[in-house]
């Protein structure tokens, strides 16, 4: 019984700790960097790899093309992941901040976001975003590119950013 109340509370954090966000741009044609912002290189852990292949996996199983990685999508991510772990908060805010970058600086016409947090694995964090409409049609959009961050609080709680853009 114990293990049962543990696991829905678990599920009812992770079901509650998801949103997802997703914007096109009118400005398709514009790809010039006025911002002077560079293309941010970054790396990944083993962990966001995952995550990322998981995406892919499930983007071919129902028929879509698999997405190309971009570091500089990561980076962006990972900068998200940075202030929900200082404001200790599960939100899209700043995405238009995000988006209007990746737009100047990739050359983005379209450009979505997943959040999750608490979740324990890649795999479980995609089967999440899957069962949630929002999340899914984010997974199943048109889109050419995509990022991840993954960064863990002082709780080991994780907290998951996933852009994608198209080009």
């Amino acid at each position: 019984m114990k293990k049962l109340i543990i696991t829905l509370f678990a599920l009812t954090i992770g079901i509650s700790s998801l949103t997802s966000c997703s914007a096109d741009s009118e400005s398709a044609t514009s790809t010039t960097n006025n911002s002077n912002e560079t293309v941010k290189s970054y790396t990944h852990s083993d962990l966001e790899l995952e995550l990322l292949d998981e995406v892919n996996a499930y983007r071919v199983s129902v028929g879509l093309n698999p997405l190309q990685i971009i570091e500089h999508i990561s980076y962006k991510s990972s900068e998200h992941n940075d202030y929900m772990l200082a404001t200790h908060t599960v939100t899209h805010e700043g995405f238009e901040e995000r988006k209007s970058n990746l737009q100047e600086v990739l050359g983005a016409y379209r450009v979505g976001e997943n959040v999750a947090y608490a979740y324990s694995s890649a795999q479980s964090t995609v089967n999440a975003w899957v069962n949630s409409p929002s999340h899914k049609a984010n997974l199943e959009g048109d889109y050419t590119h995509f990022g991840a961050s993954i960064k863990t609080d002082e709780q080991g709680r994780k907290y998951y950013t996933n852009m994608f853009i198209k080009k």
